[in-house]
């Protein structure tokens, strides 16, 4: 990914639109979509999709290393925030886990 962005993002980000349309399909497509655009999902709809296309245009289009990079970074967290949203009790324990984290790095960080 450091080496040659360009061709992680593409392939990460097909992957990570099959791992949505999988859970799609186990779910129902209408549903799922339905889902996916309301109130409370409409944040992550915007921020994944958002983040999917600007990994494809910064990787594909502009060829821009710094720019493929950033938005895969965006692209894994909200994929991670997706999945884990799913899982019965995911996304307290995401919370917990990165607050965990987070006071860890605190104390072994000098500022």
């Amino acid at each position: 990914m450091i080496i040659l962005p360009q061709k992680f993002a593409t392939a990460f980000s097909l992957g990570s639109l099959a791992t949505i349309s999988g859970i799609a399909l186990l779910r129902g497509p209408r549903a799922h979509a339905a889902h996916m655009v309301s109130r409370e999902r409409l944040l992550f709809t915007v921020s994944y999709f958002g983040s999917v296309f600007f990994t494809l245009f910064f990787s594909v289009v502009v060829h821009s290393y710094l720019g493929t990079l950033l938005f895969v970074v965006v692209q894994v967290i909200a994929l991670v925030w997706y999945v884990v949203s799913y899982f019965p009790g995911g996304s307290a324990g995401l919370q917990s886990t990165t607050s965990n984290l987070v006071g860890g790095a605190r104390t072994l960080l000098p500022f």
